[in-house]
């Protein structure tokens, strides 16, 4: 039976209007996926940053010119003992062996408020806040030279301790024996960022 052209009218007309509708449809979705990706990428420029490692206190962990992505930290996300951190350090005025300063430097959180720590014969130890016991620490990323020792060090309220993993060229928390430009021990607040343990792993693979 043939159609008329009124038939043929409507066919056209709904065909017309199913194409329109998977258009939209496609472009929706398609708007949907962009937004998402925008925020999700406005999420991760928000919480990570780059770093460029510059010096050769965090051998064999890292090395001078090592690029390594960095999460900043906020009231949600803090620094926990055996990270890899980024601490603020403007504020002091430290200078580098050739008179410039130092913005910021890499190390590697040890003790935190009401810990104490101590080292002999290379081997880092430390009582825990709550505790009155001093437990070796294993630091499979630790390097040395040759042996060394530091003084027992109580971390007050809003201060950290910190290292660098190659020991024998450090400038850290290590005051009272000389390895540091301060005279007393670093604060919580100025701790800039965490390298977390995974970005170290992609960097290293590569």
């Amino acid at each position: 039976m043939r159609k008329t052209p009124f038939q043929n009218a409507m066919d056209e007309f709904t065909f017309g209007e199913e194409e329109r509708k998977s258009n939209f449809r496609f472009f929706a979705v398609f708007l949907c996926v962009l937004f998402l990706l925008l925020f999700l990428w406005n999420a991760f420029v928000s919480a990570f940053g780059v770093i460029i490692v510059d010096g050769n206190s965090m051998n064999l962990t890292l090395t001078d010119g090592q690029k390594l992505l960095m999460r900043f930290t906020t009231e949600n996300y803090q620094a926990k003992r055996g990270d890899v951190i980024i601490v603020d350090v403007k504020k002091y005025n430290l200078k580098d062996s050739y008179g410039n300063p130092i913005d910021f430097l890499i190390k590697r959180l040890i003790a935190v408020e009401g810990d104490k720590v101590r080292c002999t014969d290379g081997q880092v130890e430390i009582c825990y806040a709550g505790t009155s016991k001093y437990v070796p620490l294993d630091e499979p990323y630790a390097y040395y030279e040759e042996s060394y020792d530091f003084a027992e060090y109580t971390v007050d309220a809003g201060e950290i301790f910190f290292l660098g993993d190659n020991r024998t060229d450090s400038k850290d928390s290590r005051y009272q024996e000389g390895l540091s430009q301060l005279n007393d021990l670093y604060k919580a607040d100025d701790i800039f960022g965490v390298v977390p343990a995974w970005t170290i792993k992609q960097s290293c693979a590569n």
